[in-house]
């Protein structure tokens, strides 16, 4: 009979306790504190006036994956729209601290993983872990652990989507090797460019290339080629030579004529100021048409973003973000 009347008084002691926060139990105050939320319910989603007020993307984000010296950096290109990009940029108003929040939160939010690709193909996957430095337009960026398969492990340049927001891709990475036909013709077309423009040649050819790819974006037996050449100028943002300047160009393979260019841009320091483009990578992002060229330049103060694409049946320049600051 005592034990069950024990019994009996401890259930009644943990059914009170249960319905109380606080209780004095023996000159000792307990207090409950209920669990938080599960994660799955703790974010609360933006409503149409925050993402309009903060100028959040709303749909699918192409980002740029650098792989440097100190980790992977993932940089915010522009919103997808149609077959086209919106540019992403601080609203007038709004602080860069609440921008930044705001852009974290719903886009960079810590780990979110990310679909990697290159040349056109899934490699691997990217998963914030700390936040990056803010870009010229004060759009934040991120740092994180990339996985990519054996055989673009050597890349440093890649393309990346949110998981779920990610172009539907088909077909293993297999990227198109620089071949003897590339290397003979990467500074014919360079100097016929230069000429064409009434430039100077350059000292060197070696010296001037910066940068020699060779890339699939057209169908045919022969690999296109990307090709960066400047004079008086580097990859980076900085100064240049005002005397100098820079040729980009997409070429394709012709057995009558050998490599022609499909686009290009040479750029007279002297009349633009400094702008070295260099290929970053191509893919089909808008799920229409052919791959879209994703292009880096570098300025003086900052470096942007270009598109070009194929539209009308030629190649051309189809988007540039604007520069900030």
């Amino acid at each position: 009979m005592r034990r069950n009347a024990s019994l009996a008084l401890a259930s009644l002691i943990l059914s009170a306790l249960a319905a109380c926060d606080n209780v004095q139990w023996g000159g000792v105050q307990i207090e409950f504190v209920p669990p938080p939320p599960a994660a799955s319910d703790a974010p609360v989603q933006p409503d149409d006036q925050v993402f309009t007020e903060f100028g959040l993307p709303r749909g699918p984000v192409l980002f740029h994956l650098q792989q440097t010296a100190q980790g992977s950096v993932l940089v915010p290109v522009g919103e997808i729209s149609g077959d086209s990009l919106l540019m992403l940029r601080r609203p007038a108003g709004v602080s860069p601290q609440a921008y930044e929040q705001r852009f974290r939160e719903t886009v960079l939010p810590v780990g979110a993983q990310f679909k990697v690709f290159r040349r056109g193909a899934a490699v691997g996957t990217f998963v914030v872990q700390s936040a990056g430095t803010p870009t010229a337009c004060g759009v934040p960026t991120a740092r994180g652990n990339t996985t990519v398969v054996a055989a673009a492990a050597d890349a440093t340049q890649f393309l990346a989507f949110r998981e779920g927001l990610a172009p539907d891709v088909r077909g293993e990475y297999s990227p198109p090797q620089v071949n003897g036909l590339i290397n003979t013709y990467s500074a014919i077309v360079a100097e016929r460019l230069i000429l064409q423009a009434g430039l100077p040649r350059p000292r060197s050819w070696l010296g001037a290339r910066r940068d020699m790819e060779a890339i699939e974006i057209e169908a045919g037996g022969h690999p296109e080629m990307a090709s960066t050449y400047l004079v008086g100028d580097s990859l980076t943002v900085g100064p240049a030579d005002p005397q100098g300047y820079s040729v980009f160009y997409l070429a394709d393979y012709e057995t009558a004529r050998g490599y022609t260019p499909l686009y290009s841009e040479v750029r007279d320091y002297r009349k633009t100021g400094k702008a070295a483009p260099v290929l970053i990578d191509y893919l089909n992002w808008n799920r229409t048409g052919g791959p879209n060229v994703l292009v880096q330049v570098f300025g003086r103060n900052q470096s942007w973003y270009e598109v070009v694409a194929r539209r009308g049946g030629r190649w051309q320049k189809v988007w540039e973000a604007g520069k900030c600051g």
